[in-house]
């Protein structure tokens, strides 16, 4: 009983043992920065002609979607009506009939929005179909099809498509190798310009300055602070008292000047 008072008192007066603690376990470890996403593989946007509402292997742009993909692009499939994709911002358009017409308005549309110009590829354009608003646009046409204003207009007759139906015309070989040959040249300048951006980034890292002072050589001595020059010799100050000449005058005796700095005797 007694001890336990003894121990109240201790308490109290602020002098009892501290209570020991568990340690404190080891910190957790800060999340680790997160490396960038890589960019995603460029968009194809396909839109078909009228009737032409899902995506198949047989007829209409939508069947270029296999071979898109092959390629490296992302591919969204979509009628001319653009109920499903519009508001995208697509890197190509490839559209079919009056599909071809909505490719053309569709770009202009996303250039004046401030997004990057897409490739416009179309097929037998109809019925009306605008001018190339962007700085490249490719038509390809059978016969009785309108040209398009300020494209490349290719006869798809000229190409070897000849006797082949409208709806047919996407899917024949000649007109696909035309299409896939565009592509195919936009996906080699997008990864070459990438390829320069990388090195001109790496180059610029490379020869960035680091504050620090390069290693002396041999044949480099340590630069050494100009000497100072030496301070002229200042002049000797000037006596303020003179002394009696050596040489004497008969019946001639120093005066009694009282002159500071002058000795003798006065007359």
């Amino acid at each position: 009983m007694k001890t336990i008072h003894i121990a109240a008192v201790l308490l109290l007066a602020g002098i009892a043992p501290a209570v020991a603690q568990a340690p404190a376990g080891p910190a957790a470890p800060a999340l680790a920065e997160e490396p960038a996403a890589a960019p995603q593989p460029p968009l194809v946007l396909l839109l078909d002609g009228l009737g032409v509402y899902i995506e198949n292997d047989y007829i209409g742009v939508s069947a270029l979607a296999r071979p898109l993909q092959e390629q490296g692009f992302r591919t969204r499939t979509d009628s001319h009506l653009m109920v499903r994709t519009q508001g995208i911002v697509p890197d190509i358009i490839i559209g079919h009939s009056m599909g071809g017409e909505t490719a053309l308005r569709y770009a202009r549309n996303v250039a004046r929005a401030g997004y990057p110009a897409p490739l416009v590829i179309t097929v037998d354009a109809a019925p009306a179909p605008p001018a190339c608003k962007v700085p490249r646009c490719v038509n390809i046409a059978g016969p009785g099809f309108a040209r398009v204003s300020g494209a490349i207009n290719i006869s798809a007759w000229a190409s070897g498509a000849r006797f082949t139906s409208h709806a047919q015309l996407p899917t024949h070989p000649a007109v696909r190798q035309l299409i896939l040959k565009e592509t195919g040249d936009w996906m080699a300048a997008r990864q070459a310009a990438l390829a320069a951006a990388a090195a001109a980034s790496a180059a610029a890292a490379n020869t960035k300055p680091t504050g620090k002072k390069p290693p002396r050589t041999a044949a480099q001595p340590p630069a050494q602070s100009p000497a100072r020059a030496a301070p002229a010799p200042s002049a000797p100050p000037s006596s303020q008292s003179w002394s009696l000449p050596g040489w004497s005058v008969p019946n001639w005796s120093v005066p009694s000047w009282n002159l500071p700095g002058v000795t003798g005797k006065g007359g």
